[in-house]
């Protein structure tokens, strides 16, 4: 290990981490330096000139950008002699001249570094009288993101995160002099799915969105740190809100998980919390339509029709809601049958490689790797923020090999790509491992990092499997589970037996369920499985719905219970991908009637005389971690220390049931878009439109079969027909068709069937929103 050095920094002995950069070391020790353009995420660059100090060398003291000076032996180093303030003072007076004097009206306000740095540092007068300059403001560089181009201090942070962490370069700076300007290029908007963070890191309120515009200043909101439920990844997030209504996410440097960046789903997938179609009372079915009535009611329909009736009971859950509501739920299944059966609205759920000689490992360890091989799910699509690590630690010099069609968003950093002539289409490997080209040479006897998961619901797990077992036997393999579904882990846990919805339609009948309960899902809107899972549920005797909204699944029920969101709405804890347990809190009250599921399935058993003992979020959360020794314990007190911040990891073996077997045809690869027709989705304003495109992707070969030459075609399968866009994706084997399944109405297809494409002549696809 090596030695720290030490440096005096005004007079006083520090020491740092040898090659530090001197801005770290002195923010390391509590000796704050301003700065605009340095971020400890980013490249430095060293362009604002804001974090000048002085150092002294052999030929006297010199101003030095702190952003770029690595930290060495007993220098010497000033921060607040005369020459410093001086020089901070002229670099204020010069990004002011230009910046309009506009912070009444701008969303920056009151948590702004010019504002703040300008009040501490700053000259307090201006020598420069001239005109300012003038843009267009604002110009919307994409239908979530605005730019105010006046207010930009031309500090990189934007362009610098779009093009080192996103890999998206669609922002940059245009025209020379003091002409410059950050902006997009032509015809090409700012189209990333990590735009957000460049909202929160700009220094300024140069770019702004769309959804908190004029909404709140900070010392209207209230906040408090949460955890972000839309995937496995499980973001740390702040939520702010301002009269108990949710108006912004913000990301929370969190080390071991997303180091501060969201995508911009889970950024702004929260607007449906105030939406107007919210079921704010419990409805019930009468005469084949719903009429709003009391929990008395419900827990009595329930109570007569389930409790007193039946012991055919199942569950289908959706995978956002919190281990604690999980666990209370568990607690009515024991409750209400014998044999408890829950199934996931999970089409892709396989059974996974958790087996003892099998090390597990973290989203860190990505960084600390030699090799990382990924074959799953496109991990931009439906993992992020884990998509950005691998991005980070390629950087950071480890090579990445890429198996399958499905992460071609990864192409520009692999190392290697094994796709055609590797993978079939049908997505086995067709050659002998120890036979592919370099594939030995990546991982002997490195330390190899394996993300592995169904990349379609289509591919067996045998090929998976022949990949985990050789790696593992030539290198120091640690794996990560690429399960996507938000808190599929927190279900891992809790449950004994979990099944995906192809068991569900496989298993589940009239004759063996009298009780269907559907909890936070919509399978009939989402599943590929989806006109069977709708025939299965309107023959179920007994079908009750907790959720949110009135949705294609819970239309169906008998009676519906309006569920507060695990969202802002309520306390518990998230479990993700590495299988770290961090805590979802409360900002904002629930509306109406809403309950929390737990608060549901407490009120339900008082009500019928049952015998329960957990009738608060505190009971379960200690319930669900009893086993573990305390200071593991993932519960409330210990969550709430700042040791843990980062979560507490708690591995415990899944039971997963689940088939092989796949009656879909090989001629269709099955994956998701990050935007899709997710009822959260449609009732969030910023984002309801970006998932509304319906499309299919296809090589030239297989678009000339079928005689496709517009970029349009219909899909017909019986009496339904689809108008669809198609894109050529020629990295598609002949005859494959991709089809993103969560657009409007593409589930609605039998894949195990065919469907015949034909050109289409219409100017543009049919979206319903």
């Amino acid at each position: 290990m090596t030695d720290n050095v030490k440096i005096n920094v005004n007079g006083v002995e520090i020491q740092s981490e040898p090659n530090k950069l001197l801005i770290e070391a002195c923010e390391d020790s509590g000796i704050h330096i301003p700065r605009f353009c340095w971020h400890k995420r980013l490249d430095p660059v060293g362009m604002c000139r804001m974090c000048l100090v002085e150092i002294e060398t052999p030929r006297g003291k010199m101003l030095v950008p702190s952003c770029t000076t690595n930290v060495a032996e007993d220098m010497v180093v000033d921060t607040e002699s005369e020459t410093v303030k001086k020089a901070q003072e002229g670099v204020l007076e010069f990004l002011l001249i230009n910046h309009p004097l506009d912070c009444p009206i701008c969303d920056k306000a009151g948590e702004c570094p010019l504002q703040d740095q300008t009040m501490a540092y700053g000259p307090g007068e201006s020598r420069f009288i001239e005109e300012k300059r003038h843009f267009e403001k604002p110009i919307n560089i994409s239908e979530i993101i605005l730019l105010d181009r006046e207010r930009c201090i031309l500090c990189a942070r934007c362009t610098r995160f779009s093009d080192e962490i996103s890999g998206d370069p669609l922002i940059e700076f245009i025209q020379r002099g003091n002409k410059t300007q950050v902006n997009t290029f032509p015809n090409e908007p700012f189209k990333s799915y990590f735009s957000g963070n460049t909202v929160q890191i700009c220094p300024v309120g140069a770019l702004t969105s769309t959804s908190y515009r004029f909404k709140a200043r900070p010392w209207d909101l209230k906040s408090t740190t949460s955890t972000c439920t839309g995937c496995s990844v499980g973001c740390t997030i702040e939520l702010n809100s301002s009269q108990n209504k949710m108006l912004r996410i913000l990301g929370v440097d969190n080390e071991e998980v997303n180091q501060g960046w969201l995508c911009d789903k889970g950024r702004y997938n929260f607007e449906y919390l105030n939406s107007k179609n919210r079921i704010l009372n419990p409805l019930i079915r009468q005469n084949d339509s719903f009429s709003e009535t009391g929990f008395q009611e419900i827990y009595s329909y329930i109570k007569n029709n389930v409790i007193e009736q039946s012991k055919k009971v199942k569950f289908l859950m959706g995978t956002n809601i919190s281990n604690e509501d999980m666990l209370a739920y568990k607690h009515l299944s024991e409750t209400l049958s014998d044999e408890v059966e829950v199934y996931l609205n999970d089409d892709n759920l396989f059974e996974g490689f958790f087996s003892e000689d099998i090390s597990l490992g973290t989203i860190s360890d990505l960084n600390t790797s030699d090799t990382i091989i990924v074959w799953a799910e496109d991990i931009k699509e439906n993992l992020p923020v884990l998509y950005l690590r691998l991005r980070q630690a390629v950087k950071n010099g480890v090579k990445l090999v890429v198996f399958g069609p499905n992460n071609k968003t990864l192409e520009d950093v692999a190392t290697k790509i094994y796709g055609k002539g590797i993978i079939s289409g049908n997505l086995e490997i067709v050659e002998s491992l120890d036979q592919i080209d370099g594939l030995t040479e990546y991982i002997k006897d490195q330390k190899t990092f394996l993300v592995i998961g169904k990349s379609s619901p289509v591919q067996s797990s045998n090929s998976l499997e022949k990949l985990v077992n050789f790696v593992n036997e030539n290198s120091k393999m640690k794996l990560m589970n690429a399960f996507s579904s938000g808190n599929i882990y927190g279900a891992f846990q809790t449950f004994n037996n979990l099944k995906g919805t192809k068991e569900f339609v496989n298993h589940v009948n009239s004759k063996n369920t009298d009780t269907l309960f559907v909890i936070g899902a919509d399978p009939v809107g989402d599943s590929i499985y989806s006109t069977k899972i709708k025939e299965i549920i309107s023959d179920v005797q007994n079908v009750i719905s907790i959720d949110m909204f009135l949705h294609e699944t819970s239309e169906l029920a008998n009676c519906v219970i309006p569920t507060s969101a695990t969202l802002g709405e309520n306390v518990g804890t998230f479990t993700n991908i590495e299988f770290r347990t961090s805590r979802i809190d409360k900002l904002v009250p629930s509306p109406g009637k809403t309950l929390g599921d737990w608060e549901f399935v407490s009120n339900l058993l008082s009500f019928c005389e049952v015998n329960y003992q957990y009738h608060s979020v505190e009971a379960l959360n200690d319930a669900a971690y009893a086993s573990l020794e305390q200071n593991q314990k993932p519960i409330f007190d210990n969550l709430n220390k700042p040791s843990n911040f980062d979560g507490i990891l708690n591995y415990v073996k899944p039971n997963i049931s689940c088939t092989d077997e796949s009656d879909i045809k090989s001629s269709f690869l099955l994956g998701k878009k990050l935007y899709g027709d997710k009822v959260t989705q449609r009732n969030s304003e910023s984002i309801s439109m970006l998932g509304s495109r319906r499309y299919i992707e296809l090589n030239q070969n297989t678009a000339n079969s079928f005689n496709l030459d517009s970029g349009k075609c219909n899909m017909i399968q019986g009496d339904f027909e689809l108008t669809v866009d198609y894109f050529i994706n020629d990295d598609l084997d002949d005859g494959v068709v991709f089809v993103p399944t969560n657009r409007r109405d593409l589930n609605k297809f039998d894949f195990s069937k065919d469907i015949e494409f034909n050109p289409s002549q219409a100017k543009e696809s049919l979206n319903v929103t």
